[in-house]
């Protein structure tokens, strides 16, 4: 292995002024089963929810005073809603109401949004939302529900469900309920709002799928627009009055009003320039070494999965964990460009499905430099000169956290390349490795270290953003008080490179710590059973639920 690409960068401080240990886990035992994804938690219970999703149940667990869990229950939520089994994918808290997002079987078909009692457990109803309801949270005043529909298509792209959000109104209880729902129809060739789709797209909104209407012969057609959303994830304001909906897929974000569920605009996020200083990255994984480097002509596309909502100054920002998706979703990291072409449509591709004689990526089109990346096809179709060579490529995610002016749609900060740069100082063996995998620059090529999720918390007076990393593992940790200034704190990953996460007979292995990073909770101190605050973590990969205590030691890094 070399390492090259680094000189000259300075090393990251580990002596900084928050520490995180683990003082708790919980292991289902099941590896690569989704066994422990989004985490939430009761204060008034001090119970921790956690999404098993394949098996359609929450496991239900206790948090002792020491931030020690243990298994108290389990809610099978395919024992209350009729149908065939079914997949639960998200889960949020609030007045001692758990609300569960369950998607139907087929995926295609509407969900649903389950309701139990925190303290006994108790079903309490069930109102219908759109396809695949892939996120669940509560307005912070408990009255609203809102669901991300993600209405991803089914295993042929003959069925594209539109994304949608649900916002169920509970100011009279939960069987008096008012639904509405947020849809994307304007933005349809010939509807009302269609005109401002160049003017988006030009800012970096993308519009990319199709529908499969054959297999044989093939045939399709163009997405609407409204097919083409799939909302991933929400955030609502303080005041309870807006919602923010992270369009992953699209590079954008959507503000919707929440008393009367309408759209009101979209923020397209943009792109990341990689041949800029400061955001060099690592493109394959077949260079034999560690090459964080820039890319002139190269870019990368915002696609959040989280985003969280925070103020400072007066001002709202949005802080949003950049992992990128493709609506082609490879089953494993060895497949390269998604299904056959002329089976169904894909957006992945490399750069031999272009010509490149004396094109400007001619020199770096072999497989240690760009030609294994994974390459966002129809961005880069529409970048092509007369001859239809690229003039622009575009890669998936920004392999990044980033932090969004709300009202104006600036970016005001971006971590660039840290987190390949602090990843490769601290586990230069394991550089780039998978979730699934301890090889060695295993996903260069494809999102790197992948943030996933994120939890804001303040501890003393100062805000921390805690982003984890999907792939590699272990949190980020940032000082994000000032959105222009934000401060790289530490990065903590208890997973153990030196054995393989998963046994011979299949299970997690216990000893190999924590992979596949999925959702992140901060407890602050007045809710906390241990008076310190903490940070809860759900790993889908390893099928591990952990608690992680904050503590401060009085330095503050400069």
């Amino acid at each position: 292995m070399v390492i090259v690409g680094l000189v000259g960068v300075p090393r990251y401080c580990w002596a900084v002024e928050l520490e995180l240990a683990p003082v708790g886990s919980y292991a289902t035992g099941l590896f690569g089963r989704s066994a422990a994804e989004i985490v939430a938690h009761c204060p008034t219970t001090q119970r921790v929810f956690v999404v098993n999703a394949e098996s359609g149940r929450l496991d239900v667990l206790s948090l002792s005073d020491q931030g020690k869990l243990e298994y108290f229950a389990e809610v099978d939520t395919n024992v209350d809603l009729t149908g065939p089994m079914r997949v639960v994918n998200s889960v949020a808290v609030s007045q001692g109401r758990i609300a569960v997002a369950v998607e139907a079987n087929p995926k295609t078909d509407p969900g649903d949004v389950a309701f139990y009692d925190t303290q006994t457990l108790r079903f309490l109803g069930s109102i219908q939302t759109g396809a695949l309801p892939d996120m669940v949270t509560f307005s912070p005043n408990g009255r609203w529900v809102l669901v991300a529909n993600e209405g991803e298509p089914n295993a042929d792209y003959t069925v594209d469900p539109e994304g949608t959000v649900t916002v169920i109104d509970l100011a009279d209880g939960i069987e008096a309920a008012v639904v509405r729902t947020a849809e994307f129809g304007d933005w349809n060739a010939g509807g009302s709002r269609a005109d401002e789709l160049p003017r988006l797209t030009a800012a970096g909104l993308r519009i990319s799928g199709r529908v499969t209407l054959s297999l044989e012969p093939y045939a399709s057609r163009p997405s609407t627009f409204a097919e083409d959303v799939e909302p991933e994830w929400i955030e609502v304001s303080q005041d309870n009055s807006t919602a923010f909906v992270c369009l992953q897929e699209n590079n954008a974000i959507a503000e919707i009003d929440v008393p009367t569920a309408r759209v009101k605009r979209l923020i397209p996020l943009g792109f990341k320039d990689h041949g800029r200083a400061g955001n060099e990255i690592d493109v394959s994984d077949r260079d034999g070494a560690i090459r964080i480097e820039s890319w002139s002509g190269l870019y990368g596309v915002f696609q959040p999965d989280t985003i969280r909502l925070y103020s400072a100054g007066g001002r709202s920002y949005l802080v949003t964990a950049n992992e990128g998706d493709s609506r082609i979703r490879p089953e494993t990291d060895d497949e390269i460009d998604g299904l056959a072409e002329g089976s169904v449509y894909s957006d992945e591709a490399s750069l031999e499905r272009w010509p490149l004689a004396g094109a400007l990526f001619e020199s770096v089109s072999g497989e240690g430099d760009l030609g294994r990346l994974r390459l966002i096809r129809d961005l880069v179709d529409s970048h092509l000169d007369e001859q239809g060579r690229p003039t622009r490529l575009f890669a998936f995610g920004g392999r990044s956290f980033s932090i969004f002016d709300v009202e104006t749609g600036e970016l005001v900060f971006d971590s660039g390349s840290d987190f390949e740069r602090i990843t490769a100082e601290r586990f230069p063996a394991n550089f780039n490795a998978s979730n699934d995998s301890v090889a060695f620059d295993k996903r260069s090529r494809s999102k790197g270290p992948e943030p996933e999720g994120i939890a804001i918390g303040e501890i003393d007076g100062r805000t921390y953003a805690f982003i984890g990393l999907e792939r590699i593992g272990g949190i980020m940790v940032y000082d994000i008080s000032d959105p222009y200034q934000a401060r790289f704190v530490s990065y903590v990953n208890n997973r153990d490179f030196s054995v393989a996460p998963q046994r011979a007979d299949g299970s997690a292995n216990p000893d190999a710590g924590d992979s596949g990073i999925e959702g992140l909770i901060f407890i602050p101190q007045e809710h906390s059973p241990c008076r310190k605050p903490l940070l809860v973590v759900g790993n889908e990969t390893s099928g591990t639920t952990t608690v992680w205590k904050i503590a401060t030691n009085g330095v503050t890094a400069k």
